[in-house]
């Protein structure tokens, strides 16, 4: 399970160089080495991003909307900022989002 978002772009980026995943990003080589390392954190959009590869590539299960933001928290909890505070309601949101559009299946009798 990821457990932080270090984690997270590590897992999406699958494999692939960090120089490949970083031009797919839109972002420099030397971003993607400071996300993995957790020295910064990735801006909403890479993150968004992340979670939509992992989901479409079932490379795990993914956590409920719950674990992730609880874990995202406890995370970002020392960085006490207001940049800190939008990257959580964007995944929030996201997860939310993505919930809602997954229809319930009926059983058949």
């Amino acid at each position: 399970m990821i457990s932080s978002v270090s984690e997270l772009v590590r897992t999406a980026r699958n494999g692939r160089s960090q120089e490949q995943f970083a031009k797919e990003l839109g972002v420099r080589q030397s971003s993607i080495s400071r996300y993995e390392s957790g020295s910064v954190n990735p801006p909403a959009r890479v993150i968004d991003h992340c979670m939509n590869l992992i989901n479409q590539s079932e490379i795990q299960t993914a956590p409920s909307a719950e674990e992730l933001a609880s874990k995202i928290l406890n995370h970002l909890l020392g960085i006490g900022a207001a940049d800190a505070r939008l990257v959580l309601d964007k995944v929030i949101d996201t997860l939310i989002a993505n919930q809602s559009n997954v229809k319930p299946t009926k059983g058949k009798r």
